[in-house]
């Protein structure tokens, strides 16, 4: 029994380490971003609900890279590696984004995580929402959890991150769950608290998916409800949270899915701030259930996002954030010019876009990510082969900042390429159109008898050359400065509207 309480006191001073390492080391001062902290909760643009405001009338556009641990620690061989969160933060503002995930992964372990060839790892992770008191061990060797007992350290480790994610200028997409590790990743030793053997509580979803597609309030909703409301208790205060449920869920998780949003849509009501709740999709493919719930945004499985989107749902049109992390599956075979396509094609569609960036995780599997010198898994600097895409993302949100966003639409058919946004109103007309191989192009530019400033840029460098003014009144032919088959990008601006900022 002595040694039995010992072990109790040994793991319960790891679990606070791992889950508050600021308790026994010092924290790095916070990154800040030159704009200043965001102060405002996003909402629909009344004008364009393809995009959001932060209350001034001007289009917020989002954009970011996210990884699967910049929350919860990850690591192969039962020892998870803490990231570096500054440095995380740091990248997303050097490049540019302003907008990524926080992930909470549902199993303590899982299995067989698929970065390697042959003999894929066992990621261990930490921390998780309750406390693991005992008596008794779950299945993955440790302490059962006690449902009834939230882990302080996960719910202040998760308000610091979203917290300093606010202050450089970020907004932080917070997942409720995940949805896809009970999918593919659950096995004998997994420790899921939501198993009966595996808490003190008595609450059991059954195993495999069953605590995500359930069709009616039970045990195990009523776990999870409480949890929601913490969540939204612990962030509340803080105005650059976007909500998200799950991502990935599998296919019969509809019900549920409602369920959480409605949940979450309710008791946020009530508090000082209300944020917007993002759906992405579940295992089905079927962007309808997304487009006809009741989420204010959501992450599809379509490749390149429609013009359009809306459905039946409470509101019915969706502020679409496409999400490679399900939508470009395997985008790492493709050269960088493909990867860009795919980033430019949904900016000109209306769409936003996130990138499943690896970031530091060893990811040796088809190339995905050689992150350098990985310890359990996990390395201390990225793999430049993704600077391309995270360049990418900076280059588009730099010109959606610069453009009267709010006023633009997707009018593909106003140029050859067939893609392009528009704002054709007299004295303030704009047009950004992108090349995906280069080449001369042509802009249709009837009905606007004005001149323009021309602008080049090369999506490689993100290097802008003027080109010459032109006039509008027809349709134009535009020959972009690079050589032919790389991609360009052609910005039209009338002349005598207001300055780009």
């Amino acid at each position: 029994m002595a040694d039995q309480q010992q072990m109790r006191i040994i793991f319960a001073f790891v679990s606070l380490s791992l889950a508050a390492p600021h308790l026994v080391r010092s924290a790095p001062p916070p990154a800040t971003s030159p704009s200043g902290p965001i102060t405002v909760p996003l909402r629909a643009l009344s004008t364009n609900p393809r995009y959001f405001t932060s209350g001034n009338g001007k289009a917020v556009y989002l954009t970011g890279s996210q990884t699967w641990n910049t929350f919860q620690d990850w690591g192969t061989n039962d020892r998870v590696q803490p990231i570096d969160f500054t440095a995380f933060v740091n990248m997303l503002l050097a490049h540019n984004h302003n907008f990524t995930l926080l992930w909470a992964t549902e199993l303590p372990t899982f299995h067989g995580f698929r970065t390697t060839a042959s003999s894929p790892p066992d990621i261990t992770v930490a921390p998780h929402p309750w406390q693991r008191t005992g008596p008794g061990e779950a299945s993955d060797g440790k302490p059962k959890f006690d449902l009834n007992k939230f882990n302080r350290g996960y719910f202040d480790r998760l308000h610091d991150r979203v917290r300093q994610l606010g202050a450089a200028g970020i907004y932080a997409g917070c997942y409720f769950f995940s949805g896809e590790r009970l999918n593919v990743y659950r096995f004998s030793r997994d420790g899921y608290p939501l198993s009966g053997p595996n808490n003190v509580n008595g609450v059991d979803d059954g195993g495999g998916t069953g605590a995500v597609t359930m069709t009616a309030p039970n045990a195990v909703t009523a776990i999870q409800d409480a949890y929601v409301r913490k969540v939204i208790d612990t962030l509340n205060d803080l105005p650059n949270v976007l909500w998200i449920v799950s991502e990935e869920a599998p296919a019969n998780s509809t019900w549920w899915n409602s369920h959480v949003i409605a949940v979450a849509r309710s008791y946020e009501a009530a508090k000082p701030l209300q944020h917007p709740i993002g759906y992405a999709v579940t295992m089905s493919l079927n962007d309808a259930n997304l487009l006809n719930s009741d989420a204010d945004w959501i992450a599809p499985s379509a490749r390149i996002s429609p013009t359009t989107s809306c459905g039946s749902g409470h509101p019915a049109c969706k502020v679409n954030i496409n999400d490679s992390d399900h939508s470009y599956w395997e985008m790492w075979k493709d050269p960088p010019q493909t990867n860009r396509n795919y980033f430019w094609f949904n900016f000109t569609n209306g769409n936003q876009t996130l990138f499943m960036d690896p970031y530091v995780i060893y990811y040796p599997r088809q190339n995905r990510n050689l992150s350098p010198s990985p310890i359990n898994g996990i390395s201390p600097t990225p793999d430049a082969r993704w600077t391309n895409v995270r360049d990418t993302m900076g280059f588009i949100r730099g010109y959606a900042d610069r453009m009267n966003l709010a006023a633009m639409a997707a009018q593909g058919n106003l140029a050859s390429t067939g893609h392009a946004l528009a704002n054709t109103g007299p004295g303030d007309a704009e047009f950004l159109v992108y090349a995906p191989s280069g080449g001369a192009l042509d802009v249709n530019l009837s009905g606007i008898n004005a001149p323009f400033a021309v602008e080049w840029m090369n999506p490689e460098t993100g290097v802008k050359t003027p080109g010459e003014p032109s006039h509008g009144g027809g349709t134009v032919t535009f020959v972009p400065p690079f050589p032919f088959g790389l991609d360009a990008v052609l910005y039209l601006r009338e002349t005598g509207a207001a300055p780009p900022r």
